[in-house]
């Protein structure tokens, strides 16, 4: 499981949108593989040291009174990483919102894609619009993220 995690961060976006791009075509799926190899790698990273610093001594109460392991990993483990498992998520959809844009540019289909068109056209006006929808987008993302993050905390 960890080689799989170091072979997921190990290569920028863009290099591995370009590999999907050879291996599976043109288009979203190249982009939507891309993206959740690059989210697998950030998030378990991420999450592992979180793992790492949780207070053990609820895992060891669980394990004192008999309990097996998916209880132990429900009722000990998940309730100290859940906060910052739903903020690294949050954080993760908006850096993906962002590289979608990038990865399309090379082949991985979505706005990028269309992006990439419209400057290979010298249409800059649509080329301008797209640039504002995704500055939207995110900023719409944004919002709700710290919308969401109030509530959890």
């Amino acid at each position: 499981m960890a080689a799989l995690i170091i072979v997921a961060r190990s290569f920028h976006p863009v290099i591995v949108a370009i590999i999907f791009v050879k291996a599976v075509g043109f288009g979203p799926f190249a982009g939507v593989l891309t993206l959740i190899i690059y989210s697998i790698g950030f998030v378990a990273k991420m999450l592992a040291e979180r793992i790492e610093e949780i207070d053990w001594g609820q895992v060891e109460a669980m394990r004192a009174v008999g309990a097996g392991y998916f209880p132990t990993l429900i009722y000990a483990v998940f309730p100290q990483i859940m906060p910052r498992q739903i903020g690294l998520s949050i954080y993760q959809l908006d850096s993906n919102l962002r590289a979608s844009a990038v990865v399309g540019i090379v082949g991985a289909g979505g706005i990028g894609s269309t992006l990439a068109n419209a400057f290979g056209r010298y249409d800059y006006d649509f080329a301008l619009a797209i640039t504002m929808v995704i500055v939207a987008v995110i900023l719409v993302s944004e919002a709700i993220s710290g919308q969401i993050r109030k509530r959890v905390w």
